[in-house]
């Protein structure tokens, strides 16, 4: 059963691929072909792909509507298009540019990809707008999902990887009350409500850190790093 999981949720090296699918003379269709099928057949690609057409979607919709009332005075539309061309670019960066790992971590990836999906989708769904505990939501799984991604993809410690999750969404707060102050957008609703962000935030980290840290199912799952760097 491991093995299946495994082989369905990482892809070849990318210096494997690349020999595989690049000849001598050019490019081998046949062997992007099989590569491409063969990726449709894992549940991890799928979630990955389907993920980042999401993202793009969504950063779309807040470009082309940003007067909507589901993004004015957000100022999403070019933090949508950081996250798409910046942030959403880690785990592609890391392992075909720098091979931080032997094989693709599809499921990190999507766990990852799935903080920014989430919050894009409030957006565009207009849920933070309509549904008063929709924040919370986000809230609450960021710097767990977060906190969980840096112990299964990037090896660290349960206790480090609580604390940096922790930080950076402490440095999110910090970041849209002042961005409201300084810039005159609306992301914050007072006070209480960066308060309440804080809190959800820390409970999904104790949460997930908790179940990546003690659920033996996780800690087996954890994405093996590129020793031959």
């Amino acid at each position: 059963m491991i093995g299946v999981w495994y082989a369905g949720c990482h892809f070849a090296s990318p210096v494997g691929t690349a020999k595989r699918v690049i000849g001598r003379r050019g490019v081998r269709w046949s062997a992007v072909w099989d590569r491409a099928l063969s990726l449709l057949q894992q549940p991890g690609a799928l979630a990955n792909f389907g993920l980042r057409i999401a993202i793009l979607f969504f950063t779309i919709d807040a470009l082309v509507n940003a007067s909507d009332p589901r993004f004015q005075g957000k100022a999403l539309g070019p933090r949508n298009v950081g996250i798409l061309l910046g942030l959403s670019m880690l785990f592609p960066i890391l392992h075909f540019i720098y091979k931080r790992w032997r094989h693709y971590p599809f499921w990190h990836d999507a766990l990852y990809l799935s903080i920014f999906w989430l919050d894009m989708a409030g957006n565009s769904l207009n849920l933070y707008n309509t549904v008063e505990w929709w924040d919370h939501i986000p809230h609450f799984h960021g710097p767990g999902a977060l906190s969980m991604v840096l112990m299964g993809a990037f090896g660290l410690a349960a206790l480090p990887a609580a604390g940096l999750a922790t930080i950076l969404h402490v440095f999110l707060e910090v970041q849209e009350f002042y961005g409201d102050v300084l810039l005159h957008t609306h992301n914050v609703n007072g006070v209480a409500d960066s308060i309440n962000d804080l809190a959800y935030g820390l409970a999904g980290m104790i949460v997930y850190t908790f179940l990546a840290s003690r659920v033996r199912y996780l800690k087996l799952r954890r994405t093996r790093p590129n020793k031959r760097r």
